[in-house]
């Protein structure tokens, strides 16, 4: 074997090395954007699960506030419904505006504020949108990662040789970033 045949060879398996690298990194972070995901798919779930026992307890005290609970039960619906992510964000996007609603009426009953049940579950359910917030903002790292990932040279070429896309933020709409309208909740 000559030299140039061996530089050859030399290099050919330096590229096949560097193209395994950058397919195994592409990899993780494609399974980080995937962990990120069914974390925020936990936290909706046990949001899922508490949402009845709030809705029972709350029910008792504010029959003229049903139109909340409604649609609390219908997003609820929704999210079990949903058969991809960003069906399944958009409709815990809407619960995240409604139980804010939900707060805001239930200043309105002092009895009910300070009933420990109550307070119990509330303080579960800030703590789960404080989860839900904060798996969000995991999920929307890791994806910015394996954007970049996918983007830049020269796992660009690799990440088009395997036809990954591009993932999508986790973002919250301009009309869902505004203050709660309690009267348009009510008559929506």
């Amino acid at each position: 074997m000559n030299t140039s045949t061996l530089v050859l060879l030399v290099l050919a398996a330096l590229m096949a090395i560097i193209v395994v690298i950058i397919n195994n990194k592409i990899i993780v972070k494609k399974n980080q954007v995937a962990q990120a995901y069914g974390s925020i798919e936990i936290y909706l779930k046990k949001r899922f699960d508490l949402l009845p026992n709030l809705a029972a307890m709350v029910k008792k005290y504010m029959e003229h506030e049903k139109e909340i609970l409604l649609k609390v039960t219908e997003l609820r619906s929704q999210v079990e419904q949903a058969t991809d992510e960003k069906e399944k964000i958009e409709a815990s996007n809407q619960m995240t505006k409604v139980l804010g609603g939900l707060n805001i009426a239930i200043e309105n009953y002092p009895e009910l504020k300070a009933d420990k049940q109550f307070l119990h579950l509330q303080y579960e359910v800030s703590e789960m949108e404080d989860q839900i917030s904060a798996a969000r903002r995991a999920y929307n790292a890791a994806v910015t990662r394996y954007n970049n990932q996918i983007q830049l040279f020269p796992s660009n070429l690799i990440a088009g040789i395997r036809k990954d896309e591009k993932e999508l933020l986790l973002e919250i709409p301009k009309s869902d970033q505004k203050e709660v309208n309690l009267n348009q909740l009510l008559n929506s």
